[in-house]
């Protein structure tokens, strides 16, 4: 490469250079690697017999005034490899120009990094933690937009709110006409909010203020009028709510069975009816000699194991079924659209369940087995014919030797 090559290649590697060091990027690995390009090319020039002694001393003092310019001209030596006077002048003195106005840059930086904080301050907004001048005025530039959509959303909502209150205007008024008061602030809060909102949203917000203060001198008008009527009103409601709390503690007694909280015959009814002639079945389950556990532990016993029997049935049917007590210690399932080989499928999980379950007693741990029969209903027929061919299927089961499912053949006539 020659002198005037190496001289070539170096201007344009100042250039890429210059960018990155007024960026304030020293550590970039590009930069280091120019740099050193830069160097390794003076170095090689000022080995060169060619390049005379002083074109190297004055590049090489040049070069560190370049590095920190924005621009620079191309530098092309003489036939003998001296740079002209002319050209030696011309570059120096854009040299210093460049110098002069990235000093006067980096002073200029940091008042304008303290002025864009400052901007965002005023909006509300914390300033950013970026150093870069760029990145400052991007986030100023979105805390402007934020700040003029809630500004705009404001309005909005000021102007909703008017509209809201010209009704409850009209209705204080007419309450407190009825009870013989007179209330000039109502008229002044009327005034208030027929003025068009101002441009400004905080003085928007400070004439609802206003109206605010004036409507709340009326609400204390009203209160003093109205403290027996509220009285009056909330003896009415907390009777009311008496009332609708016992209908409902009403409702539920005659809807569910009280020592397990299962659904009760009526209940059962209530929900078969209301499948229609939809596809269904039928799941009849009873705990294998529970008259052995009333009289060995007693009934208060048995009851818990009534109880936590329910609490198994409740976790192991979907949100769809119903489980029901139907008899002391039998039980009811039933499976909406559901068909004969899931439902088994689904009586035969019950069963492990109950079979592998620690019932905890005051006695002590009991062990509980239930015979469960299925039965698929059939479109046409009474539920009644269904419960019962699944509780033949249930003896079937017992006498089987229990704990375990027995399924109901399909009807093809009904059971009598």
């Amino acid at each position: 490469m020659s002198p005037k090559q190496r001289l070539e290649q170096l201007l344009e590697d100042m250039d890429t250079v210059r960018p990155v060091i007024i960026a304030a990027r020293p550590d970039d690995k590009a930069l280091r690697a120019t740099t050193r390009r830069i160097v390794s090319n003076l170095e090689i020039m000022r080995r060169n017999p060619g390049t005379p002694a002083a074109t190297y001393l004055w590049l090489r003092q040049l070069t560190s005034r370049l590095l920190d310019a924005e621009h620079s001209a191309l530098l092309i030596p003489s036939a003998d490899g001296d740079i002209p006077a002319a050209d030696r002048q011309s570059i120096q003195t854009h040299s210093e120009q460049r110098h002069l106005l990235l000093m006067d840059a980096m002073q200029s930086i940091p008042v304008a990094r303290r002025l864009l904080d400052q901007c965002c301050a005023l909006v509300g907004q914390k300033p950013t933690d970026a150093t870069s001048v760029q990145d400052k005025a991007r986030h100023l530039n979105r805390c402007l937009r934020a700040h003029l959509t809630h500004d705009a959303a404001l309005r909005q909502e000021l102007q909703q709110l008017v509209e809201a209150l010209n009704p409850s205007l009209d209705a204080i008024s007419t309450l407190i006409q009825e009870v013989g008061e007179d209330a000039p602030e109502l008229q002044q809060v009327r005034e208030l909010l027929e003025q068009a909102l101002p441009d400004d949203a905080e003085q928007a917000r400070q004439l609802l203020q206003d109206a605010r203060l004036g409507i709340a001198q009326v609400g204390a008008k009203l209160a003093s009028v109205s403290k027996q009527l509220r009285s009056s009103m909330q003896n009415n409601l907390e009777k009311l709510s008496e009332m609708s709390g016992k209908l409902a503690q009403a409702e539920s007694d005659a809807r569910n069975d009280p020592l397990t909280e299962l659904a009760n015959r009526r209940y059962l009814s209530e929900f078969i009816s209301a499948l229609g002639n939809s596809v269904y079945c039928f799941v009849i389950c009873d705990i294998d000699h529970f008259k052995h556990i009333n009289d060995t532990y007693g009934h208060d016993t048995g009851d818990e194991v009534l109880r936590q029997l329910a609490v198994i049935l409740k976790e192991s049917i979907r949100t769809s079924d119903l489980a029901a007590r139907v008899g002391g210690e039998e039980f009811c399932i039933v499976f909406p659209d559901t068909d004969l080989q899931t439902s088994a499928t689904l009586a035969e999980s019950l069963r492990q369940a109950v079979d592998i379950y620690p019932f905890k007693t005051e006695q002590g741990d009991i062990a509980v087995n239930i015979s469960i029969g299925v039965a698929a209903h059939k479109q046409g027929t009474a539920y009644a014919a269904t419960f019962k061919a699944a509780d033949k299927a249930l003896y079937q089961a017992k006498e089987n030797g229990r704990n375990q499912v027995s399924i109901a053949p399909l009807q093809t006539k009904p059971y009598q």
